[in-house]
This record gives C-alpha cells, structure tokens and sequence, in this order.
C-alpha cells in the first residue's frame, strides 16, 4: 500500500480492513489471474517490480515467470512479504520515494493508487522507472455506476482517497504519458469463510465495481 502515512499501513490497519481472512481474500487464483493479464502486455523472463505489494501474495504467483521485486510503505508488510517470498528484493517505500539502479520490464500496483494523494505525480515516478515499452498493471476500485456508489457507500477505508470513475482512472494514465491503455472489470466479492469471489474480463468492464489497467511507456 502507499499513502500520505506510512504508519497507516502497519499491522493494525491490516487487521482492521482484513481481520483474520487477509490469505482468504487473496486466493491464488485471483493472483494467477492478474498473471496472465501481465503476461498479455510483457513477455515473462523480465525484472517484475510489485508497488504495494503487501504480504507478497503476487510476487508468489510471479516467482516463476520475472525476476521479482517488491516495495511496500508498510514495514510490517514487507517483514511478512519477505518470509514469505525469499525470492524477492523487497524494501520498504512508499512510490515517491521508490529509487533504483535498475529500470523494469513491468510494475504492478493492485489496489495501491487510490490511497496516493498525488496520482498524477505517482505515475510519472513509475512510468520513469520503466524501460521502453514496459508494461504498468494496475487495479483499483471505482465509484461510478449503482454498483459503484453502493461500494462508496459500504466503503469504511479512509485512507481510499480517490473514489472516482473508471474514466478518470482511465484518464489519469494517458495523461501521465502511457498508451496502449487496455482495461476489463473486476467483479469481487468476500461472502465469509474460505468463499472469495473474483472475476476479470472485457464484459463487465462498464459496471464492476473495480477495474484491471494495463498500459505501455512509450520510448523516451
């Protein structure tokens, strides 16, 4: 996660949005499905950098495919991501501050950019730390539609910032300079117990309550 306050982000905040089910929430297979989106837009074999990349459950799924990198603004998430993915390099950041030697094929952000303060200034950092050609994922939740204005008003995260439509989101990436922007719908629901709903696809893109980005840097 990265916000205005590191400190929102640390253990208790992730008990309080996810109570003991944080794993029940990220099912693997949510995770394999945000994968092969990434692996529409960037051949495997590249350096993968996950921004908010919380207990790791991405870069899990991603170990096998890119050279894998992590960064969270919570310090408690990075001590549980790392055990969990000694694979990765992760270290603890908020995208602002992101610095690196290297440059990366691809940058996810799932469910991160609608706690930033300055979007605008958060998508050129990482439009920068991109090669040519490189691939941004993103998802987050919107507030357009019935269905979207009953998750605003069901929504109880304050550090949620930005709940705006999908063509904002959409908007915002073409103005920080991607193209080739492509999205589909996310519908997501956690009934309780080991039951997690999640779906992505093309047909639900126009009233999900959350949207999957994915966008090209173009050469500089």
């Amino acid at each position: 996660m990265d916000s205005h306050g590191g400190t929102l982000f640390e253990e208790d905040y992730f008990g309080g949005v996810y109570g003991d089910a944080y794993d029940r929430r990220n099912p693997r297979y949510k995770h394999r499905s945000y994968l092969r989106e990434v692996e529409r837009v960037a051949p495997a074999g590249g350096r993968l950098l996950d921004v908010g990349c919380g207990y790791g459950s991405f870069l899990r799924e991603a170990a096998g495919e890119f050279e894998i990198y992590g960064c969270d603004v919570s310090a408690h998430a990075v001590e549980v991501a790392t055990k969990r993915v000694p694979s990765a390099a992760i270290v603890q950041t908020d995208i602002s501050g992101i610095q690196s030697t290297v440059t990366y094929d691809v940058i996810t952000c799932f469910d991160v950019l609608e706690h930033v303060p300055d979007v605008g200034g958060a998508l050129s950092h990482l439009r920068g730390l991109l090669n040519a050609g490189g691939a941004l994922a993103a998802t987050m939740p919107v507030y357009d539609t019935p269905v979207g204005k009953l998750v605003g008003i069901l929504d109880r995260d304050p550090t949620h910032v930005h709940k705006i439509s999908r063509y904002q989101w959409l908007g915002l990436i073409e103005e920080a300079g991607f193209q080739q922007i492509g999205w589909k719908g996310i519908l997501r629901y956690y009934l309780g117990g080991p039951v997690y709903l999640h779906w992505c696809g093309k047909a639900v893109r126009r009233f999900s309550p959350a949207i999957l980005i994915t966008a090209i840097a173009p050469a500089r």
